[in-house]
């Protein structure tokens, strides 16, 4: 992220009051919200974004984890001046996961059959296949694996997939485990293939939203986007979104 953009979007969670994660470049979480609703205390994810033109961008290599994680967040939205020294913020958007669901429903239909199209192949993949990509043997090493699976998985994972003992009794991966990791890395590589690249978030989709309760006016940044986050709790106490803190 330019360091630009990063510092219009620390001044954001400032301004609305929500807590900032640190580590949310790793994590793919920019800020949390917290709503007091009755004896509950309900707490929302929270995607940042800035821009100084009438469109969003989003992210890299945008795929299904990015649509279900969209889903689950409400989504706070700077709009800057495109002064080249110190933009200025002069309008601002606070969205729901479902005042967002049209646009993300459209990223969805691209990139789904794609996915789906990975899924299919890499579970149609068969001992045969495994024996021509990784030599056929008994049993297999955990280096063997990390050959295959390279960094996709933690050194944990890899020594929890040693299901099998050689005739020594040493920990050894069978060959039904190294085909599933076979077909793990098979639809990584096609799912990577299937993303797309920072789609922005359309001013069509954008636009209906100023003038309403979504745009924030005045200074009211914090309570406005509380009463927006309390009013969609009550309305829909069961979505994916909401979760007790």
């Amino acid at each position: 992220m330019p360091v630009q953009d990063d510092e219009r979007e620390r001044e954001l969670v400032r301004m609305f009051n929500l807590v900032w994660d640190p580590a949310h470049q790793r994590a793919g979480l920019d800020a949390e919200l917290f709503v007091e609703i009755g004896a509950d205390r309900v707490r929302f994810e929270v995607e940042v974004k800035s821009t100084t033109g009438d469109t969003v961008s989003t992210a890299r290599d945008v795929g299904m984890e990015h649509i279900k994680r969209w889903r689950r967040m409400m989504f706070v939205i700077g709009f800057y001046s495109r002064e080249a020294r110190r933009p200025e913020l002069q309008r601002c958007l606070c969205l729901t996961p479902i005042d967002m669901e049209p646009w993300i429903a459209s990223i969805e239909s691209k990139i789904l059959p794609d996915f789906k199209l990975a899924d299919r192949a890499a579970r149609r993949l068969e001992l045969e296949d495994l024996f021509e990509v990784c030599g056929e043997q008994t049993t297999y090493s955990i280096q063997d694996a990390k050959r295959l699976h390279k960094s996709q998985w933690t050194s944990m994972q890899y020594e929890g997939a040693l299901d099998a003992q050689d005739d020594a009794g040493r920990p050894r991966i069978s060959q039904a485990k190294m085909l599933e990791i076979l077909q793990l890395r098979s639809k990584y590589i096609a799912e990577r293939g299937a993303t797309l690249n920072n789609p922005h978030v359309t001013k069509t989709h954008l636009r209906p939203f100023f003038g309403t309760d979504r745009e924030v006016a005045g200074n009211a940044w914090a309570s406005s986007i509380r009463t927006l986050a309390e009013a969609f709790a009550t309305q829909h106490p069961n979505h994916p979104a909401i979760s007790r803190a």
